[in-house]
């Protein structure tokens, strides 16, 4: 079974904060990496803040969550 578009943007965004620990990106910056519009880009990103994967700092970028993580 195949992805769909929206899947397969998802999983690109979630890579770019798996691969490097701690990285911390505005929403340009993720879109630039991830090859994503940057409007779509930030509506997944916020997605992702939603479902608790990222956290969003005081100065609007995104870090992943974890479970070590002050923001969890």
């Amino acid at each position: 079974m195949s992805l769909t578009p929206a899947a397969v943007a998802i999983e690109r965004l979630k890579e770019v904060f798996i691969e490097v620990p701690g990285t911390e990106l505005s929403t340009a910056d993720a879109a630039r990496l991830s090859g994503l519009e940057r409007t779509l880009c930030g509506a997944i990103l916020r997605a992702l803040e939603d479902a608790r994967f990222l956290a969003r700092r005081r100065n609007g970028r995104f870090v992943r969550r974890g479970a070590d993580s002050p923001m969890s």
